[in-house]
């Protein structure tokens, strides 16, 4: 399926998923641009600037974490609307209620199963763009 002009944002300091996620948009997504930010402050920036389609988000990270970096997103009226997926190697029931509780509109856990998360990326962008 072709995308026009979609923009997704994910924030990730792990280079090895880095390159999963680069890889599954090259081969799943090829029209949709994937936007990288390797930290929470540099990912808020990001989204600021650009004002993505989605953001995906990792949970863990040095300094800020994910939980902060939603709460900023969702404070301010700039970023306030986009929607925000934690991605997540933290995967008890109750980090992930945790997660939906904070405003993430999805929890996905790592690994990432690579045709289930394109499947229901793909899915979600045809509902919001139809």
């Amino acid at each position: 399926m072709e995308y026009k002009n979609i923009k997704i944002l994910y924030i990730e300091d792990d280079g090895v998923n880095m390159l999963l996620m680069r890889h599954l948009f090259k081969k799943k997504l090829p029209s949709v641009e994937l936007l990288e930010a390797s930290t929470i402050q540099e990912g808020i920036g990001l989204a600021i600037k650009v004002q993505p389609f989605l953001i995906l988000s990792d949970i863990h990270f040095l300094g800020m974490n994910g939980f902060e970096g939603i709460t900023q997103l969702k404070a301010d009226p700039r970023t306030s609307m986009i929607p925000v997926w934690a991605i997540s190697a933290f995967v008890l029931e109750e980090d992930i209620r945790k997660g939906k509780d904070a405003g993430f509109e999805q929890y996905i856990t790592k690994p990432i199963h690579i045709g289930r998360f394109s499947k229901l990326l793909e899915a979600y962008i045809e509902q919001k763009t139809s």
